[in-house]
């Protein structure tokens, strides 16, 4: 089985050429094996109690966590990474019938808000019944074993924490979760604080049962990041800096795809077809990523160096994007990377100028991408902002950070939305509206225990 986490990786780009990675592995299973995802009925409780059968969860769930996050099963559906940044300046609509999305002015019946929200309970449910069946299932006879099922867990609360901070980041107040009790079914219907709250809980389980092995270092420092961000959405700079102060510079948490399963949703929708495209100055307060030329986000370009547009499935011509070029390019879930813009943005909130433009530029020098030069200091409060948020742009391109970072500087930063999201004029035709963030597919109103948001306030 391959493990979720590539260490010491190089550039984005070298990440999705299928670049060799370290890779940890933790039992003889293939890629493809881990990554085939089952649906919570298909495995029954009764399947579940024995190692066997925890162990089968325990893959079902890791598959499911990879769907939601950036993956695309069939070739119909497609996770968070394209869903938020639709919504964003990230990317643009190059297929009819998403527009709503990338407008700003979602139709919670039209896709792809079914089929993103639909992960989004999977991985969860998944995740819950996986913890429980190895706690209680998983061998522990000998000290390899015990070792074992230690990483296991720790590993399975983490992802759990970073589904909450994903979801709480990406979608509006009163999102309802399940408890996953087949005995005492049960929905809760949290705010974005309740599930970033909820994170820092479930990375403190996954760091008291983490070991101390070489092996689990990945997961240690998954939880750092983890918390970090999770304090940063709720406005703890200084917590969240101290979190992830131990964190290397170069260290990268992948979420793998397969060729044959669970394919990177970025390369399937915006390369090998052209469903969605890397966007440039969209609605005016869109970043450049495109025209900017910056090694962080790259696009098919011709021998010139000259960005090159295709047909998309809308008959419009786009650029296409080309981090993630083949089927089973990993997607970075935690880095380094985040941790020392953290740490940049806690100084920058503490009024250090100096540690960070260091902390910034920390980033741009060990990240892994080559052509980054040093930083000046632009001078002043709001530009340092513009620039640490322009940073974490580039930085974090296809990985669902996005919307949460447009978010916060509207609420932890008293940005105008009209200042931060992109607005005026839409490319099709209308205009842009006003939501900051995703709401779930209207097939969840079937749940009683769901009015639908409770506010779409950022």
């Amino acid at each position: 089985m391959t493990y979720m986490t590539n260490l010491g990786m190089g550039t984005r780009a070298k990440r999705a050429l299928g670049a060799a990675a370290v890779a940890l592995a933790l039992a003889a299973c293939s890629r493809e094996t881990l990554l085939e995802v089952e649906t919570p009925d298909q495995i029954t409780p009764g399947q579940a109690n024995s190692p066997s059968g925890a162990a089968a969860l325990r893959v079902a769930a890791i598959g499911n966590f990879a769907a939601f996050y950036a993956g695309d099963v069939g070739g119909s559906f497609h996770g968070l990474a394209i869903t938020s940044g639709l919504l964003t300046d990230e990317i643009e609509s190059a297929r009819g019938g998403t527009e709503h999305v990338d407008s700003r002015a979602q139709i919670e019946s039209v896709q792809p808000l079914n089929n993103t929200w639909s992960f989004v309970g999977q991985a969860h449910t998944q995740l819950i019944r996986a913890i429980k069946a190895v706690d209680e299932f998983a061998p522990t006879n000998t000290a390899t074993e015990t070792a074992t099922k230690a990483t296991q867990l720790a590993q399975m609360y983490a992802l759990r924490g970073m589904l909450y901070v994903l979801v709480g980041e990406a979608y509006c107040n009163g999102i309802p979760l399940a408890n996953a009790d087949d005995l005492a079914p049960a929905t809760t219907n949290y705010t974005n604080a309740e599930l970033f709250t909820a994170a820092l809980t479930l990375f403190d389980s996954a760091a008291t049962i983490v070991g101390n092995t070489t092996a689990d270092q990945p997961i240690r420092n998954l939880i750092a990041v983890g918390r970090g961000r999770a304090m940063v959405d709720l406005n703890r700079h200084a917590d969240a800096a101290t979190a992830v102060a131990a964190v290397p510079t170069n260290f990268v948490y992948n979420v793998s795809y397969s060729t044959t399963s669970i394919v990177n949703s970025i390369y399937n929708w915006m390369f090998g077809t052209l469903n969605y495209a890397p966007a440039d100055r969209e609605g005016g307060n869109g970043l450049n990523y495109v025209t900017a030329r910056d090694p962080r986000v790259l696009v098919v370009r011709d021998a010139a160096g000259n960005p090159t547009r295709r047909a998309g499935q809308d008959g419009i011509v786009h650029y296409v994007q080309s981090n993630f070029t083949v089927g089973n390019a990993p997607v970075p879930l935690g880095t380094g990377v985040e941790a020392r813009l953290i740490e940049a943005e806690a100084a920058l909130k503490a009024g250090n100028a100096a540690t960070f433009l260091t902390k910034v530029n920390e980033a741009r020098s060990g990240g892994g991408v080559a052509g980054l030069a040093a930083l000046p200091d632009p001078g002043s409060a709001a530009s340092r902002l513009d620039l640490l948020f322009r940073e974490r742009a580039f930085w974090f391109w296809g990985t669902s950070h996005r919307v949460g970072d447009l978010r916060r500087l509207v609420r932890q930063y008293g940005r105008a939305q009209e200042t931060v999201w992109p607005t005026g004029p839409y490319f099709k035709g209308g205009a842009f509206g006003n939501e900051q963030n995703l709401v779930p597919s209207q097939a969840e109103r079937n749940n009683t225990e769901y009015e639908g948001c409770a506010d779409r306030n950022p």
